[in-house]
């Protein structure tokens, strides 16, 4: 049985998307904003990418209330109702923390985003009427291009054990452009794959004690020696379920440099590296 870590919430104060700085054709840096859980949004010099956005309240009279039923530490950052331009989403598996119930159909209807994930969530995607050629296909070490961007799929072991998932149906993604290589490696333990992976620039970290956990975060953190580290996947939701806790400050500690490293992101707080 996993057992729940420690549940520190976001730093506060909570942050909110500015949509004008998020689709800013003309940006000239990598900036992104953490949507809380394992979700991020990210301007990369003018591209518009997703990752595991769940930005929807279960309705317009429960704001406080996640589309996937938890009640929210604070208010969503950004609605995906606010979305004009998407040029990438990246799923990284098809549960509801991750394929939002009600942000994928929305984000699918609002924008023209090539959505990118493995077989099995492109089953999720299907329920939700998304065009055949707006889908790529994930697959472990075989990199793909779109949007101008190299994109690699790396191998995720997600509580396979408890037959919740098999090898194949999750993954992270390395997206790399001129140079510049940014991390997520989605809900999984720590696999020797992941220590081979070297020359990352922004890892975003998922902490929760049923994925990495603590030593598995500081490990993969200090193996990689990525420069810019963003702890995720905790403090999101006002909830005692195991997957919904983590503590960054027990991470932190373990990592090397940390001081520098290491980017606490409130909710909603964005990130920006200059290109």
């Amino acid at each position: 049985m996993i057992e729940p870590e420690k549940n520190v919430p976001s730093p506060t104060p909570y942050g909110t998307v500015d949509p004008t700085d998020l689709h800013d054709p003309n940006s000239r840096a990598l900036t992104l904003w953490w949507l809380g859980n394992a979700g991020f949004a990210i301007n990369w010099a003018g591209t518009v990418i997703f990752i595991d956005p769940i930005i929807e309240p279960k309705s317009d009279d429960e704001p406080m209330v996640s589309e996937i039923d938890l009640p929210l530490r604070g208010p969503l950052p950004l609605r995906a109702a606010q979305v004009e331009r998407a040029d990438l989403v990246l799923l990284t598996h098809d549960d509801s923390d991750h394929t939002g119930p009600l942000t994928t159909p929305e984000l699918i209807a609002r924008t023209t985003a090539t959505f990118v994930a493995t077989e099995r969530t492109r089953r999720a995607l299907r329920r939700h009427n998304l065009p055949p050629e707006r889908f790529l296909l994930a697959q472990y070490a075989r990199p793909l291009e779109a949007a101008g961007f190299s994109i690699t799929p790396t191998p995720a072991r997600h509580q396979e054990n408890e037959g919740h998932t098999a090898r194949g149906d999750c993954c992270g993604f390395i997206l790399e452009r001129a140079g510049i290589r940014l991390w997520h490696p989605d809900d999984t333990d720590l696999l020797q794959e992941h220590l081979a992976v070297k020359d990352i620039d922004v890892l975003l970290l998922p902490i929760a004690p049923h994925v990495l956990a603590t030593a598995g975060s500081i490990r993969l953190a200090n193996s990689t020696r990525a420069p810019h580290i963003i702890p995720c996947h905790y403090g999101t939701y006002d909830s005692g379920l195991f997957w919904c806790t983590g503590d960054p400050e027990a991470v932190e500690a373990g990592i090397t440099g940390a001081a520098t490293r290491c980017h606490h992101l409130a909710i909603g707080e964005k990130f920006s590296l200059p290109l």
